[in-house]
């Protein structure tokens, strides 16, 4: 047997450094202690004839054994966290080849998703204990890494939560986590060992998971869950605006995410940001009895402006969230009617809506009148949906970016006109709902 080891030792080292010819001459030794069999009779190494990587018998070269958690599209065919798991933090590359679309390498996001816990917490907030999963190579392949092992957060998404469990895959974005997901800080950690780590699949169109939902209550901002979500508890809350202001969310300088701001009166106070500061836009558009209505009016991905008069049915919109005249108007629905707008048939162009609610009918119910682009001329769908005195509220609520309603009462109960069982309970009293992301919307209460 020392022969053997001698002999193993020797052929590794010439190929190796001597710290690397230590390391394996070590593992040649124990692999014929602990497994003769296998290391003398059968054509392998000795590396792999000891190693036995996350509940699985493979070579340890192999991906599964690299120490890094696999991507969520290996497993779920979408580049987002799987059901009952949320970021818990991310890391960056920089100067990624993956990311430059601007024709500059740029850097690359990888994100965290831990899984929600099943058992207590130490002080690090993470456990291991989670019936969601256990830790074994991702479907059990030994070409795929790990998933569920690494009991660890980097903790600059979702603090709010204490406890989570481990890590179950990876999220990839050349977009900044922070900028997309409310929870997420920008403390700064790198990862440059991960600059190759890829997948076919983190190439695929992702679809929307749902909608951010939301409050504004008088200046104060809450940013909520997102619809299918393990968890309902407020991410965020911030200040920007005031009592009597009207929210608005869209995507103000065409960079992909929406951001807030409020239309008080007349003048248009927006950031390109979801948090407190001083507004990014400040300018006057419209009238200052005017209902303020956005949306992408054109499809181009930047966010315009419009409003609709309270005393008549008049549109009057801008392609681009600036001040200037109109440059376009119509004529759509009723004076008594409240304007909305959405993304009807998920082809990225913002339609119009207006609402009209059945003042003679013994429980006041809502009709809803539907034009696919923002444009003048008949209905093109209608629908009831709506009863008693409920805000209205847009989301893609299937993540499809077809808009549907929600109708949310006094008590924070929203009703999806697609989910139309499900109950989600978020925001009470006077606050109006918002939702960011996938949709948007004008709010309202609907009149008396």
């Amino acid at each position: 047997m020392t022969r053997l080891i001698d002999r193993a030792g020797s052929a590794i080292a010439a190929r190796s450094s001597r710290r690397g010819f230590l390391t394996r001459s070590a593992l040649a030794g124990s692999a014929v202690a602990a497994a003769p069999a296998a290391y003398v009779l059968r054509p392998n190494t000795a590396y792999a004839a000891i190693c036995r990587c996350n509940n699985q018998d493979c070579d340890c070269g192999s991906t599964c054994c690299d120490g890094y958690t696999e991507f969520c599209c290996t497993m779920t065919g979408e580049n987002t966290c799987p059901t009952d798991t949320i970021p818990a933090g991310w890391w960056k590359v920089d100067a990624s080849s993956f990311c430059n679309a601007t024709g500059t390498p740029g850097p690359r996001y990888y994100l965290d998703c831990n899984a929600i816990p099943a058992g207590p917490c130490g002080p690090s907030g993470v456990t291991r204990a989670t019936d969601q999963c256990s830790c074994t190579c991702a479907d059990g392949s030994c070409g795929n890494r790990k998933a569920c092992c690494t009991a660890f957060r980097y903790g600059q998404c979702n603090q709010q939560i204490a406890c989570l469990g481990p890590i179950v895959c990876r999220v990839v974005t050349c977009t900044p986590p922070w900028r997309f997901d409310p929870t997420c800080t920008t403390a700064t950690a790198t990862d440059n060992n991960t600059r190759w780590h890829h997948r076919p699949c983190l190439e695929q169109p992702t679809p929307d998971r749902g909608t951010l939902l939301g409050s504004f209550d008088a200046g104060v901002w809450t940013m909520g869950y997102q619809l299918g979500s393990a968890t309902d508890v407020p991410t965020r809350s911030f200040t920007f605006g005031q009592a009597g202001d009207i929210p608005v969310v869209g995507d103000w300088n065409g960079d992909g995410t929406h951001t807030i701001g409020v239309v008080r009166g007349n003048r248009w106070l927006l950031r390109n940001t979801n948090d407190a500061g001083p507004p990014d836009l400040d300018f006057v558009f419209g009238d200052a009895d005017g209902i303020p209505v956005v949306g992408d009016w054109n499809g181009n991905g930047t966010w315009g402006i419009g409003y609709r008069k309270r005393s008549s049915n008049r549109w009057r919109l801008r392609q681009t969230a600036s001040p200037g005249p109109h440059e376009l108007g119509f004529r759509f629905g009723k004076a008594r009617d409240i304007p909305m707008t959405g993304d009807w048939d998920g082809n990225r162009v913002t339609g119009i809506a207006a609402v009209r609610r059945d003042l003679k009918a013994e429980a006041p119910s809502t009709r809803w009148f539907i034009r696919q682009t923002a444009s003048g001329g008949k209905a093109q769908k209608r629908f009831w949906f709506g009863h008693g005195d409920v805000q209205f509220v847009i989301g893609a609520w299937k993540g499809d970016h077809r808009d549907q309603p929600a109708a949310v009462s006094a008590n924070g109960r929203w009703k999806m006109r697609t989910r139309v069982s499900k109950k989600v309970f978020f925001g009470t009293g006077d606050a109006i709902p918002v939702t960011w992301q996938a949709a948007d919307w004008t709010p309202g209460r609907l009149p008396s």
